[in-house]
């Protein structure tokens, strides 16, 4: 397993490439297509499917050339379907200049989630930040999306949002591993105890308040 970091755009969002055994995966490539093209080519790396944690713009600008350039399929859990075919509430329409909205895709629910399991990938629904947010688990790895940032967490204040979901979302990685590898939607890496050492919105008073 190899995991390949871009941070790409003005919000700095965190686009990976995830490199398996014959499998390659893009996760939420944001805003610089370019960047992501030149990690392949320089990587040798050919794509099988793009999987995105969330719909807001800066994780899926990309996308779009991304499947022009490769045909390969993208995926997104079905919540988030009227955030991707929606300029407003995909934010495109006020922070990029050029409204997006997705033609191509998709959806992640339930009774597909053995398609991921397949290859080792565990999609967990973590609502909160958007409806339709997931976070992806791979042996000792996790890809929180905006759910889990070093030392922070994703906002809630914008359409789809939701403050309480977020805490039981949250409350989801309690059960989990401790020495998993976080890799967040924005910053740093981390692991799951340093966060839960550190992380004042994983502290019990904060998920139960």
């Amino acid at each position: 397993m190899k995991v390949i970091r871009l941070e790409l755009g003005f919000f700095k969002v965190n686009c990976y490439i995830l490199c398996l055994d014959n499998l390659n995966i893009i996760i939420d490539p944001g805003s610089d297509f370019n960047e992501i093209e030149k990690c392949l080519k320089n990587e040798e790396i050919t794509p099988d499917f793009i999987l995105n944690t969330h719909g807001h713009y800066d994780h899926i600008s990309a996308v779009p050339e991304i499947i022009k350039k490769y045909s390969i399929p993208f995926y997104i859990h079905k919540l988030e379907e009227p955030i991707i075919t929606d300029p407003v509430k995909n934010l495109s329409s006020f922070f990029n200049g050029n409204e997006l909205l997705l033609k191509t895709y998709n959806l992640i629910e339930e009774n597909n989630y053995t398609y991921f399991n397949d290859f080792g990938l565990n999609i967990i629904n973590t609502p909160g930040h958007t409806p339709g947010s997931i976070i992806i688990r791979y042996c000792d790895v996790l890809f929180t999306g905006d759910l889990l940032f070093k030392g922070s967490i994703g906002r809630t204040d914008l359409t789809g949002g939701d403050s309480q979901k977020i805490k039981n979302s949250l409350k989801i990685l309690k059960g989990m591993d401790k020495d998993l590898i976080i890799y967040p939607g924005h910053g740093e890496s981390s692991t799951l105890k340093f966060e839960f050492d550190t992380n004042y919105y994983l502290n019990d008073n904060f998920l139960n308040s």
